[in-house]
């Protein structure tokens, strides 16, 4: 006849399936990105090849379209991996460069910027060495930075995206501030759940506000957001200085 667990048999049982299926879902998502990786740059190597063949508005257009698809698959790979990164990785203390960060993430996107003449500005008052996870900073950068350039308001004939990081002895203050599209009313509560979309027509994945909230909660730090639809968004991350 067999015995009931005990409390702490129960646990450890439970502990361990918990590792386990950690463990899985860990080559799962390792599996996938390799797996993906791979097909993703031969078609981005086709793509441009084919640019610099014959063509005309409708290969362009097509072509367009289906980088675009592309570059949504790619950076839903990259949130998959952030997302464990995030959640599973241990919280590192290194001194961090904040410019060096955003100025790498912007050295990606301006050409995008250029094009839709989207005026970033940049100020970084930094006078006293930083500490923390310089990893998880540049996701939540990366992040916010990369959803105020993308939803912007096209329409609009000035269009900008600020960036202001303020360093303290105890913390660090960024300050993310567009004149985009902003985020409903009836939405804000919602934006930073897992796969939130504000639409089917939403660009993301609706992973990456999800994974700066994680990211900003393991660096026991603080965010907050004011939007308006049609005015713009501004987000604030408080960072503690792990000196």
């Amino acid at each position: 006849m067999r015995t009931p667990l005990s409390i702490k048999e129960m646990n450890l049982l439970l502990n361990r399936e918990l590792s386990e299926a950690n463990t899985v879902l860990d080559k799962f998502v390792y599996s996938c990105s390799h797996d993906l990786k791979g097909p993703l740059a031969s078609i981005k190597g086709l793509i441009r090849l084919a640019e610099k063949s014959s063509r005309n508005d409708v290969t362009d257009e097509c072509l367009h379209l289906i980088n675009e698809s592309v570059v949504r698959m790619d950076n839903f790979i990259k949130s998959l991996e952030s997302f464990v990164a995030n959640a599973r990785g241990p919280v590192l203390k290194n001194e961090v460069d904040l410019l060096g960060i955003i100025n790498r993430i912007l050295e990606e996107r301006v050409e995008h910027a250029k094009i839709h003449k989207i005026k970033l500005r940049v100020r970084v008052k930094q006078m006293q060495k930083f500490y923390s996870d310089d990893a998880r900073l540049n996701v939540i950068l990366h992040n916010l930075i990369e959803n105020a350039i993308n939803y912007q308001d096209m329409k609009k004939t000035e269009k900008f995206v600020d960036i202001e990081v303020k360093v303290s002895t105890e913390q660090a203050q960024i300050e993310i501030c567009d004149n985009g599209e902003g985020i409903a009313k009836e939405a804000m509560s919602d934006i930073f759940k897992m796969f939130y979309r504000s639409s089917e027509a939403s660009r993301g994945s609706g992973l990456g506000l999800y994974i700066v909230q994680e990211a900003v909660t393991k660096l026991r730090g603080e965010i907050s957001v004011a939007s308006s639809k049609g005015v713009g968004s501004n987000f604030v991350v408080k960072i503690p200085n792990t000196k």
